[in-house]
């Protein structure tokens, strides 16, 4: 039985209280140091007397005993699973957020609740197509490393993040306890949200393992393309039309296997597909280093993917920011804007060559 299964076998049939680990232990410990009393007062008797240790003493004491033991058990089980519950936000103060249903629900399952967000005014930070969130994003990156680092060792943490995938990637490195962390990603729909640690990595890949690069009829630039198509929102989005808007020469699609974005991942799932493209990406930025071109990413991605794929970039000892274009498609104008998250990344917009 997978680690992720066993989390829903537990979930549905043990309660996770704190509480009542706390107080059975409260009670278990006195009633066991005084059946230990007994015990050794029949060992260890009154001058004159024979020490006999009475047998309903000493099983009395051993079952006490074996269930003092489950119980600090039991209550290590409740502290790693239900301990605190980061919710970790950078968005558009225009933005609505279907998150906070989902984030009720899920506080009541855990100790504790820590938000680190930020709200920023995405229009008021405009200028030339471009949007500087450096400053807010690098706050928010101390917030998470700094909670993380001060958070309890004995309690387990759960990270719900819902953050635009630019700031995503960048603020993924300041995981720094990401291997014992679980990762939830929140089902829109209201189904089962999924949860999940690093080590569940799926054994099979979910992304397509080729990377087909299509040029443009009509090229605008020479630039590199690539779109990260695992959400229904990429439906929406015709790749030679907006990147023949963005200077681009080529361009590569990255889909789920079966070609169909918008399904519903399981949690090992989520954790390999992060890791895939973070190597898929890192691949495609060292062949745009090799040639001195810029690279122009757009994504439809879950938010924990995203976040995930910061950290394993974060890992992967390459300038992924430095001449790469992150674009975040404005809802309502069909149109993108460049979102500089890190101070390496262009402060131009990718625009097309004049004459093209």
């Amino acid at each position: 039985m997978s680690g992720s299964t066993r989390r829903e076998v537990a979930a549905r049939w043990v309660p996770r209280s704190p509480l009542l680990g706390d107080a059975s232990i409260a009670v278990l410990v006195p009633a066991a140091a005084a059946m230990f009393g007994l015990v050794l007062e029949d060992i260890l008797p009154v001058r004159g007397l024979d020490g006999v240790a009475s047998p309903t003493r000493l099983v009395v004491l051993g079952v006490l005993v074996a269930v003092l033991v489950g119980a600090v058990a039991y209550r290590r089980w409740v502290y790693r699973t239900t301990g605190t519950l980061y919710s970790v936000s950078f968005l558009d103060e225009r933005m609505g957020d279907y998150h906070e249903n989902a984030l009720a629900d899920a506080r009541r399952r855990h100790m504790a609740l820590q938000v680190l967000g930020r709200r920023i005014d995405l229009a008021g930070r405009e200028c030339s197509g471009v949007a500087d969130v450096i400053t807010p994003r690098q706050e928010l990156s101390r917030m998470v490393e700094d909670a993380f680092n001060q958070d309890r060792d004995d309690t387990g943490y759960v990270v719900a993040p819902n953050l635009l995938w630019p700031a995503a990637l960048a603020v993924g490195p300041s995981l720094t306890r990401a291997r014992d962390a679980r990762f939830i990603e929140f089902d829109k729909s209201g189904e089962v949200d999924q949860i999940f640690m690093l080590h569940e990595r799926a054994d099979n890949p979910v992304a397509a393992p080729t990377r087909q690069t299509t040029a443009l009829d009509e090229p605008t630039g020479d630039r590199r393309g690539v779109v990260l198509a695992f959400t229904e929102a990429f439906a929406k989005f015709t790749p030679e039309r907006q990147f023949a808007r963005l200077g681009v020469q080529e361009f590569t699609v990255l889909r789920p296997l079966d070609g169909k974005p918008g399904q519903r991942w399981s949690g090992p799932a989520l954790c390999r597909l992060a890791d895939d493209l973070a190597g898929h990406l890192a691949t495609l930025k060292s062949e745009c280093e090799h040639g001195n071109r810029e690279l122009v990413v757009v994504a439809f991605l879950p938010k924990t993917v995203a976040l995930l794929i910061g950290w394993h970039l974060g890992r992967a000892r390459q300038r992924f920011f430095a001449n790469t274009h992150l674009m975040h498609y404005v809802l309502g104008e069909d149109r993108f804007v460049a979102l500089r998250v890190h101070p390496s990344q262009p402060t131009h917009f990718p625009s097309p060559v004049s004459g093209s």
